[in-house]
């Protein structure tokens, strides 16, 4: 099952769920307010297991940009922000459609390389050490506390 959701509410709601579709409005970002993705990853962060690869991440507002959201610098800015508090974010977020690898790109430098013909972007992320060092140890960190240290392996192998 699928949800979109303007924020998440419940333990019970994560559970019922394959993907959770969460917006992040650009209202939201332009104003760094980031109470209710705070509340959101609490919550994920209580469900521990059950939420793993839940989590697709989007931002509201920017459908006429031609920016893919790791070019957008009030994006970027946002996801520096939650990702400081929430470092074992990733925990959470799902492959799907590369939601996991374009959120951290949105933290990195990257390289992207478009194909204006078939308009595909490749994207290449040039990570800062001591972002992924931090990632590391977050999300083993939190992978013990859950008991779930195989898990966030497994997550860490498709970022990093």
């Amino acid at each position: 099952m699928f949800g979109t959701y303007n924020k998440i509410e419940s333990i019970e709601q994560v559970k019922e769920n394959d993907i959770l579709f969460y917006a992040v409005s650009k209202r939201e970002i332009l104003n760094n307010d980031f109470n209710r993705i705070r509340k959101s990853l609490e919550i994920l962060k209580e469900a521990g297991k059950d939420a793993k690869g839940k989590l697709f991440l989007t931002f509201d507002g920017y459908d006429n940009d031609k920016r893919e959201i790791y070019m957008i610098p009030e994006i970027r800015n946002f996801v520096k922000n939650v990702w400081d508090d929430y470092k074992f974010l990733f925990y959470f977020l799902t492959s799907f459609d590369n939601n996991r690898a374009i959120i951290f790109a949105c933290l990195n430098d990257f390289k992207a390389i478009q194909n204006h013909r078939d308009k595909k972007c490749r994207l290449e992320i040039i990570y800062n050490q001591k972002i992924k060092e931090q990632t590391i140890n977050a999300m083993k960190k939190y992978g013990l506390l859950i008991d779930d240290i195989d898990g966030v392996q497994r997550i860490l192998f498709t970022i990093i």
